[in-house]
């Protein structure tokens, strides 16, 4: 088992690469802390990796929030005493895709600018820096972040806050990596791009919409949507002891599409 004992803290494990994922962690060893803004979706992970014989709890947390973040990592001090893993999947399209498919067509408000900063570069370095506090007293651990393709390769009928958040995050990657290196904790991003999640099926279903996924699959060598377990497979190596020479690394997962 890649991640035995391991306690791993995953934001928005509710659904979809993170529900996917936190059970893949699990079946490796981990003891999961599933967290997620919406309690049903978060208990309903919960249950599915009971069912599977392994090891899970449940903490809600909204990441916009500091003091949210900080009361989720004291319940992975008070439950299991400290984390291993921190990844921040935690994430929304937001109007990314604008209201019209037209993207910076449609404007982008401050309010779509603020919810893409904070829901993923403000709540990565905050929960990334409360984290390292309990992996310092632990002896190391491994941080992950799920940016997006995107951010290489922004498409161009996407506006900008989405992108631009979720470059931040690979820039935040490389530069806590170099940071805490010393400290044995590593520090890796990854990079999807359409995976067969909620998410993308509902763009799929919006004809509105549907265009944007349909030309970023012919863009894809692979040439077709990724799945989800296919996402789970290397988010599990890259916080695993078998990755212990990466940190900084920034892994496209996006069927060979930033390749070109």
């Amino acid at each position: 088992m890649q991640l035995k004992d391991k306690v791993a803290v995953i934001t928005g494990s509710g659904a979809g690469i993170g529900r996917q994922s936190a059970i893949r962690f699990a079946a490796e060893g981990a003891r999961v802390i599933v967290s997620d803004v919406n309690d049903d979706a978060g208990a309903e992970t919960v249950d599915q990796i009971r069912s599977n014989g392994n090891e899970a709890t449940y903490c809600a947390c909204d990441v916009t929030q500091v003091a949210e973040l900080e009361k989720l990592m004291d319940f992975a001090a008070t439950t299991y005493g400290g984390v291993d893993v921190f990844w921040h999947n935690a994430g929304t399209t937001g109007s990314a895709f604008g209201a019209d498919g037209t993207g910076y067509q449609s404007g982008v408000t401050e309010a779509d600018w603020d919810q893409q900063m904070d829901v993923h570069l403000k709540a990565g370095f905050f929960g990334a820096r409360l984290a390292v506090d309990q992996m310092m007293q632990r002896g190391g651990g491994a941080i992950l972040f799920t940016s997006s393709a995107a951010a290489l390769k922004p498409p161009p009928e996407v506006s900008p806050a989405y992108p631009v958040a979720k470059h931040g995050l690979i820039l935040l990657t490389k530069m806590m990596a170099m940071d805490l290196a010393k400290h044995n904790i590593r520090v890796n991003a990854i990079c999807p791009a359409s995976i067969r999640t909620a998410m993308i099926e509902s763009l799929l279903a919006d004809e509105s919409t549907k265009g944007v996924v349909d030309e970023l699959v012919k863009k894809m060598p692979m040439g077709r949507i990724l799945e989800m377990e296919e996402v789970a497979n290397c988010a599990a190596f890259l916080v695993s002891e078998q990755a212990s020479a990466l940190t900084g690394v920034v892994l496209p997962i996006d069927g060979g599409r930033t390749a070109l």
